[in-house]
């Protein structure tokens, strides 16, 4: 394995798990829409199904905003315990698309 190969498949995999690390666990774009997480919620909600995406790009962006628009096309409030991973040359990313159930204030 020349080094430029192993530069590929070890340091940047690890860039790019260090990278989502440094983002907060839930983080909206500004605008109201799906929020994305990498943890379990601490409220009730529904499942809604499992989103995922490939994407040949090394930045997550791209499959950030896929993930959100499959979660919305489904209904959901966020996606949680999203997941990175790297191999044969793409990035995936994959987790579950959940709605908020909303409790009455009487109760």
């Amino acid at each position: 394995m020349t080094i430029k190969k192993a530069i590929m498949f070890l340091i940047v995999p690890v860039c790019v798990v260090m990278i989502l690390c440094a983002i907060p666990p839930a983080m909206a774009d500004g605008k109201k829409g799906v929020i994305l997480s990498t943890v379990d919620l601490k409220v009730d909600y529904d499942t809604l199904g499992i989103v995922s995406y490939r994407s040949s790009e090394t930045m997550p962006e791209k499959i950030n905003n896929e993930l959100k628009r499959q979660a919305e096309d489904l209904g959901a409030d966020y996606v949680i315990g999203i997941t990175y991973y790297s191999g044969f040359g793409y990035l995936y990313g994959s987790g579950t698309a959940v709605k908020l159930i909303k409790k009455d204030k009487g109760n």
